[in-house]
This record gives structure tokens, C-alpha cells and sequence, in this order.
């Protein structure tokens, strides 16, 4: 135990980024190197799930290091902890462990323990980016039975600093917990801290919409290194428990046995075939294309996927399909780095959003798996997928997934790019794909575009399920011009749609003119503000609450705006924290209700109370959404659920609003 605490004393209050040197000039100096270093690594991780694959990389490689020393007996296992609810992530391994020596310098920039070309990390770079990313970082770690544990505070917030208000993070002592791992066992924890400091990312880890452990073993295996690209090889591979707490508290556990990629053909209820063993069977049969078909094993006909593993060799065969794909300097790199390649090609690219919206239950929008080129390197997916570059049937782009797997293939720090003669082989082997599906494209079942007829008792059980939430959930409006259709509450985003439209139709929303719907894949609706110069248009608290304030000059015709559909604002939240919609480009966001999440961004002032309205810019917009800190409001907000109360009884209404909004 002496032993134990000469080597924590060792770590404990020191600085991994410190110099040994007596001068002070010389130590200030280094010491901004060191922040320069630190913050460029730091930018060259831009991804949601950089923190994850880190965590997930270091532990694969902890524990084939401790496969190549045990004995046979040796089970690997990695436990993956994500406490939604108090944004704490940790990843555990039964792997190699570290000792005193590596625990102390394994977060110095450019510092690695790790062979070069026998693991997935050797460059130094990842553990910096845990350390020096995020609020907190604890590592607990058992070696050879000796145990050390250290966290480090503040490392995001040092490295942001510009005042040198902030002290550069030193090891603390922590007390030791390697939670999963038996006591006889080595093994390691490292848990980070999500402190909502500006950077980070995720700053949240409910910004998919996967709440429970099912979810996350998808979505780990299509973005991390959890789903191994082990495609023709042995290579070893762990068992995987993830435990998730939900925002509610509620605990989730999943185990998967030896995880790989989520391959495309691999979603449930397609009929798939190979390529290959398509075509040898076409080529067997004699005839007309009419007889082959005729002819033709059923379970070739109607597929909804067409997939295939294309081999070294089968890339390099002078009598294959990539024969003519590839030039010489392109095949001499495809044989020195092994290149192997997975490809798949579905009857429809909406079903990359049924995977989305169906299977894997994630928020709508996402799209964490679609067509498109995929690059990977020491058996992981790394970087975004990028376009494949077809020239001609441009859409086919969108219904097909390639994996080009290198080995070693050296991407840079942050996975964010590889090199330009390794990326332009891939796009081209990923255009040869597009190119041999479009061959067998008759084989695929048709994609009429239309909806599958929902089975007899379903339809019925939800024409009753309707029925009984209109009782429980009604709403009506009626004024001189008539009375909305629609009799129930809003239950999702296009009831939201159809219910603002008919009270524009009604006139209860005035000066709208809407330019097009739909016509973007980030935003819903552009529009313009058109008003007359009129009284009906001019806010007054006793003749008009709804008006538009004297702020707006009439009359007025604007330059088309940008309006978002949502059933609760609190989705609309989520997608400014990923980056799918940015705040400054929507005008007016339309919406049934407002539940909690926008306080955490947004300060709702309503326009419903007193002469709020006064500084109204669409006729009817019920709020305005004030950054945190700020005094300019952002965008402007319809609350249809507030807005009908207000309209049935704004003496009821007004007081609620205090109450829920500006109070």
C-alpha cells in the first residue's frame, strides 16, 4: 500500500502539461505553446460522437492488448455507461489496465503507449481531446493489481480562456471505483462530464432521440467504432454491455456479443441478395431477358436490397468488374493497403428514414445512416460519409451505402479527413458499386412511392384509438367567417401544418403569403409579411391584441421568411443544439405547444399579456424567444394551443401566461 502512494504522489496534483524548466519566461512561453496545441487538437474533433468513438477506441485497443498476454480463458469486455439524465458518460474495459507511469503522461499531447500500426490510436491526440475537451474527466485503472485513479476539472474551460482567469487543470486523487471489472481483474474507466460549456458537443446526450440501451447499441454501432468493419477477416472482438439512464431516471441494459457495423442488408423484413450469386444465377438460365426472368428463382425477384463484399483480389481481378474502374496508381494503393469494400444498394431511399423513424426510434430528421460513401481505416468507420460522385442518375446516390475499408490508413487527428490519393480511389470504387446495382435494378421491387395499406384490424383499432382521443382531447374555434375542421388536438407536426393554415384561412392570422413548403431539406416554409395599411393589421390591446406592433411601418410587403413547423418547440430546441436549423435563419416557428426544454436556450416573452404586443412583427405570433442574457429577441413564436385559449377567454388566458412564461 507505501508503494501505492509514492506513485499516486507521484500524479496527484501534477500538470500533464507542464515543462521542467526554472525559467519563467521560458515556462510562459511553453505554457501558450501548450494551449496552442492543445486548442488545435481540440478543433480538429468537430463531431457529436468524437467523444464516444475515443472512449469505445481506447477500450477495443485495451483489451486486444490484454488478448495477446492472456491465456485462452481471457473473455474481453467493455461496459458503456450513459447517465442521460446527469450528462456523464464513462466506458469500462477488462482490457490491459495502465500503470502509474502511463496514467501520469497518457493525456500530454503527441504522447502514445501504443505500438504504431498494432491498435486503432497511436497518435496521441484522443486522449488530449477527453482531457482537455470537456468539464471533467475521471480515469480509474488497475494494472498487474495495482490500482491508481485521477480526475482533472475544467480542461474545456482553461483551454477557452482568454483573461488566464482560469488555472491549468492538475491531477486530483479520486477515490477508486472500476465499477464491472472483478477486484482480481485489470481494466479501466473513463468517465467525462458534460458541463455545457460552449464547445463541447454533445452538449446533451438526448439530441438523437435514443433513450434507451437498444437505441444506443444502433446508433454506436452505425457512428462509432463499437460496430467493427471486420469485413472478411477473424479479427477479435469484445463482448459490449450498454447501461443507459434515461432523463427520467429509468435504466435501460443491453449486451451484444462481438458488434460490427450495422450493415444496410442487414435491417429487418428486406429481401436481400448478394450481387453475385444474382448474377451467376441469371447467367445460368438461356433465353430472352423476358424467359431469365420467368425462369428465375423467386428469391431473386421483388428485393427491397442488392448488396455485396468485393475482396482485394476481387477488386484487382483483370477479368472483374473493377477492371477498367481503376487506374494503375489507384490499384497499386488498393493492394498496399488491403482495401476490401462492402456496398449496398435499396429499392428506395426512404427507407433510409423508415431505419431512422421505425427501427432505430430516433427523432425525426436525423439520418444517422444513408446512402453514401463511407471511408474506414484499422477496422472502424472514420469521418462523415460524403457523396458518391455520380455524373449521371444523380439519384441513385441516395439509395446506396459503400464502405471502403483501408488498412492502415492513416486518417488525420479527429478522423476528419484521409489522404486525397486514398479518398479519389475510394469515391471511384463507390461509383463502380452505383454502376453494377443500376445493371439489376429490374430485380428490385417496384417504389411506387405509395404507403403500404395498413392491415384491417390495425386501421380499424385506429379509427377507434382517434375516435376516443377526440373525446378526451377536443378543440374548436368558430368565428364570422366559419369554424376550423379539425376536432381534435394536435398530435404530431402535420396536424400542427394543417390547423395554423386554417386559422389563416379563417382570418384569425392575417398579412401571410406563403412562397413555397417543403421546398428545402433544413427548413418547411418561406413567407412573406404582407400588410395593408389598415386598422385590422394594428395592434390594439382592447380592439386588436393580435396585431402587429408600430414597430412595423405600413404599409409593409418583407423579403421571404423562414417559418418552422413543430408540434412542441422543445424538438425545434434539439435541432439548433445538432445544427440542424440555425436560429438566425427562422423568422417565425409554429408550433401546438412549449414544453420545458426551450428554457434551457430561450426566454419566452408573451405577447399575450398587457401591451406586450406592441412590439409584434407577425400577426398572431403569441411569444418572442429571447436568447439567454440577450435583449433582442431571436424569432418569433406561435404557441397554437395558447392562441386558441386566448381567443375562447383572455381573462382566463392571461394570467396563465404569467404564470407559465414571463413570471
Amino acid at each position: 500500500m507505501a508503494d501505492l502512494d509514492v506513485k499516486m504522489s507521484d500524479i496527484e496534483g501534477y500538470d500533464p502539461l507542464s515543462f521542467d524548466t526554472s525559467d519563467e519566461e521560458t515556462a510562459k512561453l511553453l505554457e501558450e505553446q501548450s494551449r496552442r496545441i492543445v486548442n488545435n487538437i481540440l478543433k480538429s474533433y468537430t463531431g457529436y460522437f468524437d467523444v464516444f468513438s475515443e472512449l469505445i477506441q481506447n477500450a477495443l485497443d485495451a483489451t486486444e492488448a490484454k488478448a495477446k498476454v492472456a491465456g485462452s480463458t481471457y473473455e474481453p469486455k467493455i461496459w458503456i455507461d450513459i447517465d442521460i439524465q446527469n450528462s456523464r458518460l464513462r466506458v469500462t474495459d477488462n482490457g490491459i489496465g495502465m500503470s502509474a507511469h502511463e496514467l501520469k503522461y497518457f493525456v500530454k499531447p503527441n504522447v502514445s503507449f501504443k505500438p504504431i500500426k498494432e491498435y486503432r490510436g497511436q497518435k496521441g491526440v484522443g486522449a488530449t481531446f477527453l482531457a482537455y475537451g470537456f468539464s471533467l474527466i475521471r480515469v480509474h485503472t488497475r494494472k498487474d493489481g495495482v490500482q491508481n485513479s485521477v480526475l482533472l476539472r475544467q480542461g474545456r474551460q482553461w483551454a477557452q480562456d482568454l483573461s488566464d482567469t482560469v488555472p491549468r487543470p492538475r491531477f486530483e486523487r479520486d477515490p477508486f471505483e472500476l465499477s464491472h471489472v472483478p477486484a482480481d481483474a485489470d481494466g479501466t474507466s473513463v468517465e467525462i462530464v458534460i458541463g455545457g460549456t460552449a464547445g463541447e458537443r454533445p452538449r446533451r446526450f438526448d439530441w438523437l432521440g435514443a433513450r434507451t440501451a437498444r437505441q444506443w447499441i444502433d446508433v454506436l454501432r452505425i457512428k462509432t467504432p463499437l460496430g467493427g468493419v471486420y469485413i472478411n477477416t477473424s479479427h477479435a472482438k469484445p463482448t459490449v454491455c450498454v447501461i443507459v439512464k434515461d432523463a427520467t431516471g429509468t435504466t435501460t441494459v443491453e449486451t451484444v456479443i462481438k458488434p460490427e457495423y450495422y450493415w444496410p442488408h442487414e435491417i429487418e423484413n428486406l429481401k436481400v441478395a448478394e450481387v453475385i450469386e444474382l448474377n451467376d444465377a441469371v447467367s445460368k438460365i438461356e433465353g430472352s431477358a423476358e424467359e431469365r426472368n420467368a425462369r428465375l428463382d423467386a428469391k431473386f425477384k421483388r428485393l427491397d436490397c442488392l448488396y455485396q463484399i468485393w475482396t482485394t483480389d476481387q477488386l484487382l481481378d483483370d477479368e472483374g468488374w473493377f477492371s477498367k474502374a481503376l487506374n494503375e496508381d489507384q490499384k497499386v494503393l488498393v493492394r498496399q493497403h488491403e482495401v476490401v469494400v462492402y456496398s449496398a444498394f435499396l429499392k428506395s431511399a426512404k427507407m433510409w428514414g423508415d431505419l431512422n423513424d421505425e427501427i432505430l426510434g430516433l427523432y425525426k430528421n436525423q439520418r444517422i445512416m444513408r446512402g453514401g460513401l463511407q471511408l474506414a481505416s484499422d477496422f472502424m468507420v472514420q469521418g462523415d460519409l460524403s457523396i458518391i460522385p455520380l455524373t449521371s442518375t444523380i439519384g441513385y446516390q441516395a439509395n446506396t451505402h459503400v464502405v471502403v475499408h483501408f488498412t492502415d490508413g492513416s486518417p488525420d487527428m479527429g478522423r476528419k479527413a484521409f489522404q486525397p490519393e486514398l479518398e479519389d480511389t475510394a469515391k471511384r470504387i463507390s461509383v463502380q458499386c452505383v454502376n453494377i446495382f443500376k445493371r439489376y435494378l429490374t430485380y428490385l421491387k417496384p417504389d411506387s412511392g405509395a404507403v403500404s395499406l395498413t392491415p384491417d384490424r390495425e386501421l380499424h383499432e385506429w379509427k377507434k384509438a382517434q375516435e376516443v382521443y377526440r373525446d378526451k382531447s377536443p378543440i374548436s374555434f368558430k368565428n364570422e367567417k366559419g369554424k376550423i375542421a379539425i376536432l381534435s388536438a394536435p398530435q404530431q407536426e402535420q396536424d400542427v401544418v394543417a390547423l395554423f393554415h386554417e386559422l389563416v384561412g379563417l382570418g384569425v392570422i392575417r398579412g401571410l403569403e406563403f412562397l413555397a413548403t417543403s421546398q428545402s431539406d433544413r427548413y418547411d416554409s418561406l413567407f412573406f409579411w404582407n400588410y395593408p395599411n389598415e386598422d385590422r393589421i394594428k395592434f390594439s390591446k382592447e380592439q386588436n391584441p393580435l396585431g402587429v406592433g408600430s414597430n412595423v411601418t405600413l404599409p409593409y410587403h418583407s423579403e421571404p421568411k423562414v417559418l418552422e413547423y413543430k408540434y412542441d418547440l422543445d424538438a425545434l430546441i434539439r435541432d439548433f443544439s445538432s445544427e440542424i436549423k440555425y436560429p438566425k435563419h427562422i423568422d417565425l416557428a409554429v408550433c401546438w405547444q412549449a414544453t420545458k426544454q426551450y428554457k434551457e436556450r430561450y426566454f419566452l416573452n408573451s405577447l399575450l399579456i398587457g401591451d406586450e404586443g406592441t412590439t409584434r412583427l407577425t400577426y398572431g405570433a403569441t411569444h418572442q424567444a429571447f436568447p439567454a442574457g440577450s435583449n433582442q429577441p431571436e424569432f418569433e413564436v406561435l404557441i397554437l394551443e395558447d392562441l386558441l385559449r386566448y381567443l375562447q377567454n383572455p381573462d382566463e388566458e392571461e394570467p396563465r401566461q404569467r404564470l407559465k412564461y414571463n413570471d
